[in-house]
């Protein structure tokens, strides 16, 4: 049966009906045909994913309030094959009434599956739970789909059928309509959902994968057949890409924010373990990984047998909040006096990653069971691991902790009965299934985070502020550059960042005016800042001149907590636009449309680890001069 099928992996841009269901010109991907209309919430986790304006639509699954499970050919490139990252087309989410925008994609390896990750959380749909036990022939299944059907080329609607396990393989399974429905499946359902029922709750078994298309509108008559990929098998790859926290201390991992910095756990009668070292260690080393080639040394020398203890912060990670599901886990290698001389007994063991939470609560006083029902508290884990080599530690915080927001991840050292050294390593740190929200959001609408200030120049500082050089007002008796929101042009609701100067000079002429002050928002090796930008020509605005307007961008001011050094975003050099061109305001001009809204996304992982502390709006320009003019909205900085 399988052979009659057309498969869903491959496609053609060239024709409207191509073997790929999935890209099929402006037809959506693979649907139901003879199935009925679902009422309205009885399938409410079934999306419908749009991809570009016309190019295509399929059909996905929610599995997480931020993620869409649907079929990898979805989002084929050009080339036809599916590449983790940002999608190739702009894609629309529509689940239970709620909208998105999918930000990134996870492609499986082998298989026709990828996660979509979406802007925004859907909170009023709960997902779909994936079944534990693979479909057995003769299984009812339900199958879904917002394609075609038997006489309708884009129904626009949910629809639904019922089908029998034919036969199940290892990866794959087929299905037949059940009885005497003729029910099948059409272009525009490629990543429907396969469903079993118990006891009136749905479970995901499958996703569709292939069909033969018969009874489908514009394909030929025949009996209807359909295979669908097993997702059972997909549980643990679904798990390890939901939204969540890994590092493995490596160059293209999460670099952690502060090294030998004590958190808001504090320390007491801790010094540094040896050669002069006057406080304990915590920071990135290229010595013995558990896996790659970095890991994350702690150190320490504890000299009180009454009350010792040292947490050093590492990461921060405010824009994270915990699930039901949420589960920590990291490797850890504790040193013995066999492998470093500084070292006492065990005590290298009374270590462990902690929590620090926005609310002041934490994880090493929650209560908190590791795998094998130690406590999680650094002194629970004292003598429980074993000394000179790697322990996995696992630990489910989610039922603990569920909906508190981190701040901080430490790594702590705490035991109250011996004294000497410790030192050891901790490596490849995950929290899996969390709900991230975005670092930094406005669209200046109230309710908002409002600009911290209004026509305030940044103070020209090596590394920081750009300054002001020979800009002032643009008319009316306004005597320098403004900068303030201004209910006059939006991209989206009715407000926005207005700007405008007057360049007074053809050699140098620049205006850089703080906008907002930021807190604990740290950069990682997906981060990008995003906003949109109208630039005015004259045709809107008699004041402006030529192309003035456009040489203007968002700027960020950056500290490295390492060792305190204060950079900025227009003079890193690897900081670019979408387009390939540097964020700073000099390499935007000629390059953005006039009278437009303009969309700016800029990649942030070159300064991985680094803390933005300011956003503001730069003019720099060497050669013309005159007016400017234009609105900024909708910034984000996101993973």
């Amino acid at each position: 049966m399988r052979n009659r099928s057309r498969p869903l992996r491959r496609a053609s841009m060239l024709s409207g009906i191509v073997l790929a269901v999935a890209l099929s010109g402006n037809t959506p991907a693979t649907a139901i045909t003879g199935g009925t209309d679902v009422t309205t919430g009885t399938l409410p986790f079934v999306a419908r994913l749009d991809l570009g304006t016309t190019e295509r639509s399929c059909t996905g699954v929610l599995v997480h309030p931020q993620v869409v499970l649907t079929a990898a050919v979805c989002f084929a490139g050009p080339g036809g094959t599916t590449t983790t990252g940002t999608p190739p087309l702009a894609t629309k989410v529509t689940v239970g009434g709620a909208v998105s925008t999918v930000s990134r994609i996870v492609a499986h390896p082998t298989k026709n599956l990828v996660l979509a990750r979406l802007d925004s959380t859907i909170t009023t749909v709960a997902p779909v739970p994936i079944a534990s036990t693979a479909p057995a022939a003769g299984d009812l299944l339900t199958l879904a789909g917002f394609g075609r059907t038997g006489t309708e080329w884009i129904p626009g609607r949910l629809k639904a059928a019922e089908f029998t396990v034919r036969a199940a393989g290892t990866a794959t399974f087929d299905v037949a309509p059940s009885g005497t429905s003729g029910a099948g499946v059409c272009r525009g359902d490629s990543g429907g959902p396969a469903l079993k029922s118990s006891n009136g709750t749905y479970q995901l078994v499958g996703l569709h994968h292939s069909s033969n298309q018969a009874g489908c509108v514009g394909e030929p008559s025949g009996t209807p057949a359909a295979t669908e990929t097993r997702i059972d098998t997909e549980r643990t790859w679904v798990t390890d890409n939901l939204p969540g926290f890994a590092s493995g201390l490596e160059t293209a991992d999460v670099r952690p924010n502060w090294q030998n910095t004590v958190g808001p756990a504090g320390s007491a009668n801790i010094i540094g373990a040896c050669c002069s070292l006057t406080a304990p260690e915590l920071g990135v080393r290229p010595e013995n990984p558990h896996s790659g080639s970095n890991t994350l040394m702690y150190s320490g020398k504890d000299n009180s047998a009454t009350l010792s203890y040292a947490y050093l912060k590492a990461f921060g990670l405010r824009n994270t909040k915990l699930r039901a599901g949420s589960v920590l886990s990291y490797w850890i290698y504790p040193q013995s006096s066999t492998t470093s001389s500084a070292v006492s007994g065990s005590n290298s063991t009374c270590v462990a990653v902690d929590l620090a939470f926005v609310d002041g609560s934490n994880l090493r006083d929650s209560g908190a069971l590791d795998q094998r029902g130690n406590s999680i508290h650094p002194g629970g884990q004292c003598g429980k691991l074993t000394l000179d080599t790697w322990n996995q530690v696992i630990v489910p915080i989610g039922t603990l902790r569920a909906g508190r927001q981190i701040d901080t991840l430490s790594i702590g050292y705490d035991q109250a009965v011996n004294t000497g050294g410790y030192r050891g390593y901790v490596d490849d740190i995950r929290i899996t299934d969390v709900l991230e929200s975005p670092q930094f959001a406005s669209g200046l609408e109230t309710g908002e985070t409002a600009p911290t200030w209004t026509n305030t120049v940044s103070a020209k500082l090596p590394g920081a502020g750009g300054g002001l050089a020979e800009v002032g007002g643009l008319c009316c008796a306004v005597t320098i550059p403004e900068l303030g929101s201004r209910a006059e042009q939006a991209a989206t609701g009715t407000n926005a960042l207005m700007y405008s100067g007057r360049d007074n000079s053809t050699s140098t002429s620049y205006a850089y005016l703080k906008a907002f002050q930021l807190n604990e928002v740290y950069i990682k090796p997906t981060t990008k800042l995003t906003y949109r930008i109208f630039p005015q020509s004259t045709a809107t605005n008699s004041a402006v001149s030529g192309s003035n307007s456009t040489c203007v961008s968002v700027d960020l001011l950056f500290v490295d907590q390492w060792d305190a050094k204060k950079t900025n975003m227009r003079d890193t050099t690897e900081a670019l636009d979408q387009k390939g061109d540097r964020a700073h305001p000099t390499h935007q001009c000629g390059k953005l449309t006039m009278d437009a809204w303009n969309e700016v996304t800029i990649s942030l992982g070159a300064v991985n680890g680094k803390q933005i502390t300011e956003l503001d709006v730069g003019y720099d320009q060497a050669l013309n001069s005159g007016g400017y003019r234009g609105y900024i909205d909708d910034i984000r900085i996101t993973e």
